[in-house]
């Protein structure tokens, strides 16, 4: 048996595929289960110890070069290279334009996508050959086992959690990293600046837990916060420029992760880590971990804009005030909510 998912960005997304891959392994133990991915992702869909054959596409690079020679040379080596395995299944979990066309090219019996109610992009059921629909307002993560399990049919057994390999240097890093005294790792990044609390009702926020945190950083601007706010507490650390694969070896070790909607939100996702998150112009109820050692904290709109996942004006509004209304008060009522239920977030 071999199989292929065409799930090509962004890190989130490929996290919430996972599941996907651990379902697939239990129903075929023995199947070869190959990946298409962005080229910028790669690196993390190798470290998922179940995949058998990573193929890369750099399909921003194509789109801005679109008329020169290299650009089409490497189209055509990508195609040369995807059509010498023939496959038995392929999964779209993509459900664009984009990977329709990645879609297309590919050699596979039967090529599984998303129906008329839930595929991203129309032009993608022109090349699947099975579409199934999932349920209006079930979980990111779920939606994308729902279609798997439509085509094969209900496994009772639940998908194992993914631990992501780790190379040597990644372990000898995570030897080096002291955590037996943190309790929380704090995630406090987003690529949007609107899923972002400020500064300030974060911290006063953390003031109220009494606790030893680690601040991980992901940029030089995450960094310079992650300072500001260890000083705050003398007991905790910052840490950053982390590998996924390390990241999540860290979120193991640690009592719980407070985090936005982020990559590392859906990273821990992957962990028993306990988590607390804090969500704005996108929906908890379809983005946030699931399982009750999960408790979200959802903003509100003060523009009474309503959306079933994501805010249309997230990456233009210029208040943020969904998330920015939220106070230090609030948070800490809703985090007690998580002590409630898991003896770790304590």
């Amino acid at each position: 048996m071999k199989i292929l998912i065409v799930k090509t960005s962004a890190i989130g997304d490929i996290i919430h595929t996972f599941p996907v891959v651990d379902y697939l392994r239990h129903r075929f133990p023995k199947a070869e289960i190959d990946w298409v991915v962005e080229k910028g992702n790669r690196a993390l869909v190798s470290a998922h110890p179940e995949i058998h054959k990573v193929y890369s596409v750099d399909t921003q690079t194509w789109r801005k070069g679109v008329f020169t020679s290299s650009t089409w040379q490497q189209i055509k080596a990508f195609k040369s290279e995807l059509a010498q395995t023939s496959y038995d299944l392929l999964f779209d979990l993509q459900g664009n334009t984009k990977s329709a066309f990645i879609t297309f090219f590919a050699n596979a019996k039967e090529k599984i996508g998303f129906g008329w109610d839930t595929v991203k992009e129309k032009p993608n059921m022109l090349v699947t050959t099975k579409r199934y629909s999932t349920p209006p307002g079930m979980s990111v993560r779920k939606r994308n086992l729902h279609l798997v399990k439509s085509y094969l049919g209900e496994l009772h057994q639940l998908p194992r959690k993914t631990t992501l390999t780790l190379t040597s240097e990644e372990q000898a890093r995570l030897d080096s990293i002291l955590i037996h005294s943190i309790t929380y790792m704090v995630a406090f990044g987003s690529k949007w600046t609107n899923k972002r609390l400020s500064v300030d009702v974060l911290q006063e926020f953390l003031l109220k837990l009494s606790a030893n945190f680690m601040f991980v950083w992901s940029t030089p601007e995450e960094k310079i916060i992650a300072e500001k706010l260890a000083q705050s507490f003398p007991n905790s650390t910052t840490l950053g420029d982390l590998t996924l694969p390390l990241w999540q070896a860290i979120m193991q070790k640690v009592d719980c992760v407070i985090a936005m909607d982020s990559a590392a939100l859906h990273l821990c996702a992957t962990t028993s880590t306990p988590t607390f998150s804090v969500f704005g112009p996108s929906l908890a109820s379809i983005f946030k971990p699931d399982g009750e050692q999960h408790v979200a904290i959802q903003g509100t709109c003060p523009y009474n804009k309503t959306f079933a996942e994501r805010c249309p004006i997230l990456r233009t509004c210029k208040t943020g005030a969904c998330i920015r209304n939220i106070t230090a008060d609030q948070l800490f009522e809703s985090f007690k909510k998580l002590t409630t239920i898991s003896p770790y977030a304590k």
